[in-house]
């Protein structure tokens, strides 16, 4: 008897080694081959006495943990264990016609953030700003009190300022000709006093005396200057700004009725084809949401079912972030369009120097009668990234990842664009992607079984002058 439980013991892990070679290699799922089930019962959980959770054990007796032997104790049941890689299904479900819903693919790919609650807050901008605004005229000096209309929480005591619309010429401050565009020596000045509260701050001259000033002059900030007692610095906190998105629950069920009365009508189509397009169209569905998704106007964002008088939650699209809008004026060629576009998109911001470029049919036209940015796309320089052949446009202004979107033809934007730093964008999931089974037939509901796919997530959008949106115009 011990004979034969010794063989059965080594056929299971020859079996199992052989599957797991397999897996690997991408010949067989694990999963598939196995089961959720089969994996449990071949790996009981097993203590040793005295173990208890964040304890190391190094002996041979094996045990049920989240980390390989030699690690931690854990105390995770095997009830408590995912039935499947939920992070693994939703990026498999991104391999189908990953193309057609672009966004959505590589949204399930880069990575995506955890909730667990109903409503979602982040930083949407944590940079610290550069630029002050003149907001009074300022009296000449040797020292200047001025009143800002803009960027005064930015600034800091004993920091200095930059002015390069004046020059500084034998001493003295003078500003740009008109046909200048910058000093070639630019005026500094120093804070020596700052009133967050009244706007104000007070300014020494550096290289001259501080000119009159007139209103809406532009100043940048520099480093600071300390003295050499000071032992702390008066930098303001660079306070973020904060933002919000409801999570938006997202169900679709592929039906085993709809296959049969399909098979009743003669048509070709199997039941693999039906779910894939089910599941083509649920993608479909978080596409369209992660642009043009809007919260409701009212009650806080919360609609309440006027049928039901249940309670849904909208999230927003990248669209109610204001990111920027940019409109091609009349007699703008495409090419003077587009140069413009992408100094908006990539200047002043703290974004990648590569965006992905989503323009509509309309705008692929147009695009093709361009000389200019259709030598580009004819050079045939591609980059294949998450399951897609991106086309690669470079400008003087950073790297363009395009492709066609078709969906935004289907929903009349067939001549808008949109540029998209992935870098600012992710995926926040208070339910993960998840597939149940569900046996309506026993349930007594109808004579069919249903697979239910699910998942509640949301958008988090952070520096929004990294993305943008393009017009072509009518």
């Amino acid at each position: 008897m011990k004979k034969t439980m010794k063989i059965l013991s080594c056929l299971t892990v020859v079996v199992a080694a052989v599957v797991a070679v397999l897996g690997v290699l991408g010949i067989v799922d694990i999963e598939t081959a196995l089961g959720a089930g089969a994996m449990m019962a071949v790996a009981p959980v097993a203590t040793f006495e005295g173990a208890k959770e964040g304890d190391t054990h190094t002996g041979s007796q094996p045990f049920m943990t989240t980390e390989p032997v030699g690690g931690k104790v854990s105390s995770v049941a095997p009830e408590d264990k995912p039935a499947h890689n939920t992070t693994t299904v939703s990026q498999k479900l991104s391999k189908i016609q990953p193309s057609l819903t672009p966004i959505d693919t590589f949204l399930r790919n880069i990575g995506s953030g955890k909730t667990n609650s109903d409503v979602f807050e982040f930083y949407s901008i944590v940079s610290r700003g550069v630029k002050a605004v003149v907001g009074s005229g300022v009296t000449a000096g040797e020292t200047a009190e001025i009143t800002l209309s803009s960027g005064a929480h930015c600034l800091s005591l004993d920091g200095d300022l930059l002015v390069p619309s004046y020059e500084v010429v034998s001493g003295e401050a003078q500003a740009i000709s008109p046909n200048a565009s910058f000093a070639m020596r630019p005026l500094v000045l120093h804070i020596v006093g700052i009133d967050y509260a009244a706007k104000k701050i007070t300014v020494i001259g550096v290289n001259a005396d501080v000119p009159a000033l007139p209103v809406d002059t532009e100043l940048f900030r520099m480093a600071s200057a300390k003295d050499q007692d000071a032992a702390i610095s008066n930098d303001p906190m660079a306070t973020p700004t904060k933002d919000a998105n409801f999570c938006q629950r997202n169900i679709a069920t592929v039906s085993e009725n709809a296959y049969q009365a399909l098979q009743d009508k003669e048509v070709e189509y199997g039941i693999a084809e039906f779910k894939e397009q089910a599941l083509l169209d649920f993608r479909y569905q978080a596409e369209i949401s992660s642009i043009f998704g809007a919260q409701y106007a009212k009650n806080n964002g919360e609609l309440i079912d006027p049928t039901t008088q249940k309670r849904k939650l909208h999230m927003r699209g990248l669209l109610d972030f204001n990111i920027p809008h940019i409109t091609r004026s009349e007699n703008e060629t495409i090419e003077e369009f587009l140069n413009k576009a992408m100094q908006t998109s990539f200047s002043n911001n703290n974004g990648s120097e590569k965006r992905l470029f989503l323009y509509g049919p309309d705008v692929a036209t147009e695009m093709a009668n361009s000389g200019a940015f259709q030598k580009q796309l004819e050079a045939g320089k591609t980059e294949v990234k998450w399951g897609i052949t991106w086309k690669v446009i470079e400008t003087n202004f950073g790297t363009l990842m395009g492709i066609m979107h078709n969906a935004l033809g289907l929903v009349g934007f067939g001549k808008a664009a949109l540029i998209i730093d992935p870098a600012n964008i992710r995926r926040i999931e208070q339910v993960p992607l998840t597939m149940e089974n569900l046996d309506l037939k026993k349930a007594g509901i109808r004579n069919s079984k249903d697979v239910l796919l699910e998942e509640a997530w949301t958008l988090e959008v952070t520096n929004p002058t990294t993305h943008a949106l393009l017009d072509f115009g009518a």
